[in-house]
């Protein structure tokens, strides 16, 4: 929106001048501003500006005194003024609106409010505007902006309510006594003196603005604005106050929808971060004065991404409807909340699966645990979405005031983090805050920024695990295994920041570095005239669900001119259970390249044979676990025999991982899997061992040609 006229700020605190100044500009308005009363009404002279913004309390001329000395001025009866005010006692709001406002905001200042309001003000003052060019003009405007004009004859007391003013107010004003004050019983309590003293001071010749809410007979409730001017004779006496009135209902409810969806999450309804966090310091500072007791709980759900991932983000939506509806109503049912006020349930979505939840008034921490444990029960029953029966679980944190933090960033941050331990337990549980956590925190931070260093300082390297024929202990291939040289640490497995690479989501990046490095060192030992072998590599189940790993392949092994037989991608088994389009398309892909493609840790997860006919995969990897006991016997050595005889059925691949003993390679052998990996063989080696052994064969192969 912008105007022909600029608005103009008025406030000696430059920090908010420039924010005003800032917000109105960004909305499209004209800007000038004034640091003061004074400099305010020499600009007003010349600037003609078409809304002021001004702050109350400023030094020299203070800004009632501005406001009473614009509405003197012929030029200053109608523009729209906005009262700037830390004062928010009645007192200081009605004298605003005695002395000729349009309107106050208190501070600090919701700058998104701020922009409604104005343009609210000026479209206001455009209406009144309109109502001086003329009658006819003003007979169209009242139709569109449901407004009226009346007289009031003060010495008579008598009103003249002709002009439309019934469907103005939803009232049959013939009815009323011409008197002034006979519309005050209508209007509600908190509005009726306010409304009376305008009345009272403009028989004195004081104009006034102001809006009231009135309920008509039928009991319908209308917002008004209303304007009163007094008309005085020669003398200076009152003659009259003639004033209009405008039903802005409509304007209200805008505006009293702009303020919710200001403070609530539009999916759910929930209060949303903002208002938490601006409601927590309020529900501290009563625990502080009664000296009671506040927890905050900070819940996440788990396993919400994966249902967005199979079906689609409209049934993850769905979802969190239900489970926030649980929520609430388990708060509401609680019987620790029943004994509180209604600032003691307040529940908020926070994040995407993130919800947080104030307890006050709180006795002992068991009572926190008591309700954060009938709130995990409520998210852990089924939800159904489109025929499927969904089982969710939440993650709870419980941080106490003032136990575990005074103000609200402190306990939204310890709660978090009790959170995310909850989650490393495996979720669906809950933990109170230690100060321990503070520190296990720290340590995560340090190893996230150190691993995205490790990234660009070529800190990762491969290790190469031999796979081997059992039988003749010939060289099949090999494993490329991610280590990662920390400076101060050494050499770090996997298992101990994979798990964070994926949390942080550096894990395709990672993904595409081994790759692009595995086609390197395939490329330099054919390059050195070794005889190729297939390198393994194991990824993310994320890398997988990414539409771009069928390209980065292609284009890695066109760099490096690799043919793709000699690359395997090995997945777990918690992809296929997904079983998403983009998954699917993806493997396909990769598999019409050339590249095989092989199921890791086989058996430890929920593969079924309807996984193992859709998807097109090469080779099963037996987990170590099936492997280890295989030489005693019974259960174990049953189950490793099935999984062999599953894949030769199947047609598949075999490859038995952490083979360690003679007993368990003869084992597998004499059941039919002879491709081997483990400790009996050799252990996962640094490049250059492994290229040295790469070496040796290559020796021994010449030698036994030569024989």
């Amino acid at each position: 929106m912008t105007t022909a006229a600029p608005i103009l700020v008025v406030d000696d605190d430059p920090v908010v001048r420039l924010a005003a100044m800032e917000t109105l500009a960004a909305a499209g308005f004209a800007v000038e501003s004034a640091a003061s009363g004074e400099e305010a009404l020499h600009i007003f002279a010349t600037l003609r500006p078409a809304l002021v913004l001004l702050d109350v309390n400023m030094d020299g001329i203070d800004g009632f005194e501005v406001c009473r000395l614009l509405r003197q001025r012929p030029d200053g009866r109608q523009v729209p003024i906005i009262m700037l005010t830390g004062l928010n006692d009645a007192d200081s709001i009605d004298l605003a609106y005695v002395i000729g406002a349009t309107d106050f905001i208190t501070k600090p200042i919701n700058w998104t409010l701020l922009k409604h309001r104005t343009r609210y003000a000026l479209r206001a003052a455009g209406v009144l505007q309109e109502l001086d060019q003329g009658r006819a003009r003003l007979a169209r405007a009242q139709r569109t902006a449901r407004l009226a004009a009346w007289r009031w004859d003060v010495a008579a007391d008598e009103v003249d309510r002709k002009g439309g003013l019934d469907e103005v107010l939803g009232m049959d004003v013939a009815a009323l006594p011409p008197a002034a004050s006979a519309l005050l019983p209508y209007v509600l309590d908190e509005d009726r003196a306010k409304l009376a003293d305008a009345l009272e001071n403009a028989a004195r010749g004081l104009a006034y603005r102001l809006n009231y809410r009135l309920r008509s007979p039928a009991g319908v409730l209308a917002t008004l604005f209303e304007q009163g001017e007094p008309v005085l004779d020669l003398d200076g006496r009152v003659v009259c106050v003639e004033g209009i009135t405008q039903n802005v209902s409509e304007q209200a409810q805008t505006q009293a929808r702009v303020r919710y969806l200001s403070f609530h999450d539009s999916l759910t309804g929930l209060a949303n971060r903002q208002f938490f966090r601006e409601s927590v310091p309020q529900a501290l500072a009563r625990a502080r004065r009664t000296g009671t007791r506040c927890a905050l709980v900070y819940i996440d759900l788990d396993r919400l991404k994966r249902l967005n991932d199979t079906l689609g983000h409209a049934a993850g939506d769905f979802a969190l409807n239900e489970i926030a509806s649980r929520i609430a109503d388990a708060v509401r049912e609680s019987d620790l909340l029943a004994r509180a006020d209604s600032g003691s349930r307040l529940v908020a979505r926070v994040a995407g699966d993130e919800f947080t939840l104030l307890l006050a008034d709180i006795v002992m921490p068991e009572d926190a645990e008591a309700v954060t444990k009938r709130l995990l029960e409520q998210i852990a029953r089924p939800v159904f979405v489109d025929g499927h029966e969904l089982w969710l679980s939440g993650s709870a944190g419980i941080a106490l005031y003032p136990d575990h933090g005074e103000d609200a960033d402190t306990l939204m941050k310890n709660a978090d983090l009790a959170m995310y331990q909850a989650k490393q337990r495996g979720g669906n549980t809950l933990e109170f805050f230690s100060e321990h956590l503070t520190g296990r925190a720290h340590d995560r931070l340090t190893m996230e920024n150190a691993l995205r260093k490790a990234l660009a300082r070529d800190q990762l390297l491969l290790y190469f695990q031999p796979k081997v024929d059992g039988a003749s202990g010939a060289l099949l291939g090999a494993e490329a295994l991610l280590r990662w040289q920390h400076p101060e640490r050494g050499l770090v497995p996997p298992m101990e920041f994979i798990p964070l690479a994926e949390e942080c989501g550096l894990i395709v990046a990672i993904g595409e570095w081994v790759i692009r490095r595995a086609c390197e060192y395939l490329r330099n030992w054919i390059d050195a005239g070794f005889a190729a072998v297939p390198l393994a590599i194991n990824l993310s189940a994320e890398h997988f669900r990414h539409a771009g790993l069928a390209d980065t392949v292609r284009t890695e092994l066109a760099t490096w001119k690799i043919a793709p037989e000699y690359l395997c991608l090995e997945m777990t088994e918690s992809l296929l259970v997904d079983d998403l389009e983009q998954t699917r398309a993806t493997l396909q892909a990769l598999k019409d390249m050339g590249l095989k493609l092989s199921l890791d840790d086989f058996g430890t997860g929920y593969s079924s044979l309807t996984y193992l006919k859709r998807f097109p995969i090469d080779e099963l990897k037996i987990d170590r676990q099936f492997v280890q006991d295989v030489e005693a016997g019974g259960h174990d050595a049953s189950l490793a025999q099935a999984i062999i005889s599953l894949g030769q059925v199947l047609d598949k691949g075999l490859v038995a991982e952490g083979v360690e003993t003679p007993r368990q390679a003869e084992f597998l052998l004499q059941h039919g899997c002879r491709s081997m990996q483990g400790y009996l063989f050799a252990k996962p080696m640094p490049a250059a061992e492994f290229t040295h052994l790469l070496s040796r064969r290559g020796d021994a192969a010449a030698q036994s040609r030569a024989a």
